[in-house]
């Protein structure tokens, strides 16, 4: 299954409990269970949010950029839509959904994107709720 996790999502499973729902999306696709695409704006997002919120040194990020490449892969869409008027950095999140091909985007973001539910053929879930719908036993 191709999925696309938020920066939100990677955030909390690299940052927060291992027991976590964002953890437990994380380790299916370090076991093969899941195809995580990312997109540049991803790694950069996280990466810029991992230093200023946790102090993660560039060493660490580098490697981390490397692992998570590895889970799937990358796109670069051009920025096109500008379907959440809000926070336009959610538009790069959906861009990067539908150019990966995308079954789930899943997100913690509650406010813009998954009230959406769906964008074109996509599902868009917490982690929570991804989780509860095709991993039921984790």
């Amino acid at each position: 299954m191709r999925i696309v996790l938020d920066t939100n999502v990677l955030f909390s499973a690299l940052g927060f409990p291992k027991d976590s729902p964002p953890s437990k999306i994380l380790d299916l696709a370090r076991g093969g269970q899941l195809d995580v695409i990312l997109s540049p704006f991803i790694l950069d997002e996280l990466e810029k949010n991992l230093k200023g919120n946790l102090d993660w040194d560039p060493e660490a990020l580098a490697r981390l950029r490397r692992k998570l490449k590895l889970l799937g892969g990358m796109v670069s869409p051009k920025p096109h839509l500008r379907v959440v008027k809000r926070k336009d950095s959610d538009n790069r999140i959906l861009e990067c959904a539908v150019e990966a091909g995308a079954s789930v985007l899943v997100t913690g973001d509650l406010q813009d994107l998954r009230p959406l539910g769906h964008f074109q053929s996509i599902e868009i879930l917490t982690p929570r709720e991804f989780l509860h719908k095709y991993f039921p036993e984790t």
